[in-house]
């Protein structure tokens, strides 16, 4: 089935609060957590279902529509027969920390941009180390959502934080020399990992 013709938008409908969000559906993936907008509550697939769109969206999700069309078997992922087990499948095809690619767009290209901006000028500096650091808190906050990785969670508010004294800094709003940046430096890629080792020992990977 043309990628042309597949339905890539789904209204989904929390059944606590009854909200109901137009959202676009991964065409690769199964998206198998949900965080309700208005009530907070988060979606699973219901057993059977791969994804949080085919239980509770008025589209099912394109591997599935695609299946449906071809009347083959649906290659997403597979109908669980221990729903938890499935679940934490399909999130780890989901994970882009898994991924040697997307993982590398996400956090690695940026960390070590990061750490190469130590040897650039302090009008440059900042401002690497700013779009760095959004990008890496933005693709923190969507693959938790994507697949529900627990550290994602608490890294992505981080990594945004830190903008923050990156800008103090940059603005000369409060003097630092080269080993103050090396601090901050340390701080952001130390810092971040911290978390990720800590919340994953206490929560697991997928939460």
């Amino acid at each position: 089935m043309p990628a042309a013709t597949l339905t890539l938008r789904s209204v989904i409908t929390c059944p606590k609060c009854g909200a109901a969000k137009e959202e676009t559906m991964p065409d690769d993936a199964c998206q198998i957590l949900y965080d309700c907008t208005q009530c907070g509550a988060r979606l699973r697939p219901k057993p059977g279902d791969c994804c949080v769109f085919c239980s509770h969206g008025d589209v099912p999700c394109p591997p599935i529509q695609k299946a449906q069309a071809e009347g083959t078997p649906a290659d997403c992922c597979a109908v669980p027969t221990q729903p938890m087990a499935g679940e934490k499948s399909a999130a780890r095809r989901a994970d882009w920390v898994g991924s040697i690619g997307a993982g590398a767009a996400a956090w690695w290209i940026p960390l070590g941009a990061i750490i190469a901006g130590l040897f650039l000028e302090p009008p440059l500096r900042p401002v690497v180390w700013i779009v760095a650091l959004g990008w890496m808190g933005t693709a923190c906050l969507l693959n938790a959502r994507r697949c529900g990785r627990t550290h994602c969670r608490y890294t992505g508010p981080f990594y945004l934080s830190m903008i923050l004294p990156v800008g103090v800094a940059g603005l000369g709003l409060v003097g630092v020399g080269f080993y103050g940046w090396l601090a901050l430096c340390l701080l952001i890629v130390l810092g971040g990992k911290l978390i990720w080792f800590a919340t994953e020992a206490l929560w697991g990977k997928y939460s």
